[in-house]
């Protein structure tokens, strides 16, 4: 994983008011088809992968849309305990990347699943 002091400079992140387009450059720079959606904060607000922004588009979104418009902000979480628990989630809910974060929701690390 990713060390946590360099969260905000790697592709796994962007900020909730990122564009669509901006989101797309870091999952095809990353691999992981999925991006962390973060505030301000660095609390995690969403996550956004391929699909949603697929769907997004072909429902008329345009590159310049923020992401927090089409995220998912129904996301898996686990806080830094709970990181044992993270290779049975990869492989029931077929995600790539699992945010780790503190009481207040803030990022902490992001678990890969490959």
């Amino acid at each position: 994983p990713p060390r946590t002091d360099t969260l905000r400079d790697i592709p796994l992140v962007v900020r909730d008011t990122a564009t669509i387009q901006s989101a797309m450059l870091s999952i095809d720079t990353n691999t992981h088809r999925t991006v962390i959606v973060v505030n301000d904060e660095d609390v995690v607000v969403g996550t956004l992968s391929d699909g949603d922004i697929r769907k997004a588009l072909l429902d008329g979104r345009l590159f310049t849309t923020p992401v927090h418009r089409v995220m998912n902000p129904d996301f898996i979480a686990l806080t830094l305990e709970e990181r044992d628990r993270a290779a049975v989630i990869f492989d029931e809910h077929r995600i790539f990347l699992i945010p780790v974060i503190d009481e207040h929701g803030k990022l902490l690390d992001i678990l890969t699943a490959y």
